[in-house]
């Protein structure tokens, strides 16, 4: 059985909550980060989270918007410090492009810092790849601009992460016969038209795509602040359309699949 620990879990603009990041623990004292919050933020979770910085030796990042990226060039600074420390950087092209773009505007000279240290490894959708004994396999969402779900197995356990997409047929298929489905859910059924518009799911949308894809449990994540909507009814929506266990994830949950 395999673990996971949310260190971020909510949308841009959510006060309440750290924005979107996910540890995976790897063999060998490893660690790897689906996601890199929005900036600094990231390291005090990580520091809640008892992960110590120089273990973190792999970042995959679904697409290029801050609150899914803004935490990288903190990490990368951090990392610089640590002699012993090193990074590969996982991103689909477009997004590639645009982090190390982010990174030269935001903090000129990071890349040299770490020097060979420091990897970029370009991700292809449905082309997996294997860091520390797990294998991570990259499938296209649907958000509006370049973006990728992560679905992340290792023996027989198996997790799947789609932040930040409406519905889509291709998370179904990539989540299909998951233990643990992780899924964008920006409101209830009755906000599906703004959530669509902004390239986001429903709580809905998420059980009847944990649902269709036979999944064994739905996590709720890149939740909107309280005041917009109750986490405990977005639970209870896509509890109907599931049929099966919901959670609305919290920051430093941990998590076994």
């Amino acid at each position: 059985m395999r673990r996971l620990i949310f260190l971020g879990t909510g949308d841009s603009l959510n006060p309440e909550r750290a924005q979107t990041s996910l540890a995976v623990p790897l063999a060998g004292n490893e660690t790897m980060l689906i996601d890199a919050s929005s900036g600094t933020v990231l390291l005090a979770r990580l520091e809640a989270a008892g992960i110590p910085l120089e273990s973190v030796r792999h970042v995959f990042i679904s697409h290029r918007h801050f609150d899914h990226v803004g935490g990288l060039a903190p990490l990368l600074t951090g990392l610089a410090a640590l002699p012993e420390a090193s990074l590969t950087v996982h991103a689909a092209s477009e997004t590639l492009r645009a982090l190390r773009g982010y990174l030269g505007l935001t903090i000129p000279g990071a890349e040299d810092w770490l020097g060979k240290r420091l990897g970029w490894h370009e991700l292809a959708p449905g082309k997996p790849a294997e860091v520390g004994g797990t294998e991570i396999t990259p499938f296209l969402m649907n958000h509006g601009l370049e973006c990728v779900g992560f679905r992340v197995a290792r023996a027989d356990s198996v997790a799947v992460f789609a932040v930040d997409t409406r519905p889509f047929p291709e998370v179904v298929a990539n989540a299909s016969g998951a233990d643990l489905l992780i899924h964008d859910t920006y409101g209830l059924h009755s906000e599906a038209e703004q959530a669509h518009a902004m390239g986001h799911s429903t709580a809905t949308d998420a059980g009847e795509v944990a649902r269709a894809a036979g999944v064994l449990r739905l996590a709720l994540s890149h939740l909107r602040a309280s005041r917009f909507v109750d986490p405990e009814a977005l639970v209870a929506e896509a509890e109907s359309a599931f049929g099966g266990p919901v959670k609305a994830a919290e920051d430093l949950d941990i998590v076994h699949f």
